[in-house]
């Protein structure tokens, strides 16, 4: 593939890349809404950051595997499916985990700061717990 413009557009027109875009399009959706819940959670009640993130993996991961079921994978062959279903929930533990796991280290390091800090590292901590895990998925898929 060429980095030129053209190569790009090339490419997106390609079956890899509209997948490619379907998978960008579905993780654009279910990212910021995942952020905004957790921060909500963490701005209006008392619950543990690394909570806040578990309820909003437990009330976002349902409808984001659909959606990348309906989107994504609907050209998929069924053994290979059966992959992608099953590293998708794998990576949806994972990462659950992980940002649960950067949520509680965050949360002891700012403890006596500002819930604005507290707000803004626990966005840090989300973002690189389920992003590590994510990226890997989508590279071990493709």
């Amino acid at each position: 593939m060429k980095l030129s413009p053209s190569g790009l557009l090339e490419h997106a027109k390609s079956e890899e890349g509209r997948k490619q875009l379907r998978y960008a399009g579905v993780s654009l959706v279910f990212v910021p809404v995942g952020q905004v819940l957790v921060q909500v959670l963490h701005w209006a009640t008392d619950i543990h950051d690394s909570l806040c993130i578990l309820i909003s993996a437990c009330v976002l991961t349902v409808p984001n595997y659909l959606a990348n079921k309906n989107y994504v994978w609907r050209d998929t062959s069924k053994d290979n499916l059966r992959t992608q279903v099953l590293v998708f929930w794998v990576a949806a533990m994972l990462g659950t985990g992980f940002a649960m796991a950067l949520a509680a280290v965050s949360d002891h390091l700012t403890r006596n700061s500002g819930k604005f800090w507290q707000g803004a590292w626990l966005f840090v901590a989300q973002l690189t717990g389920y992003g590590v895990v994510w990226v890997a998925r989508y590279f071990f898929l493709d």
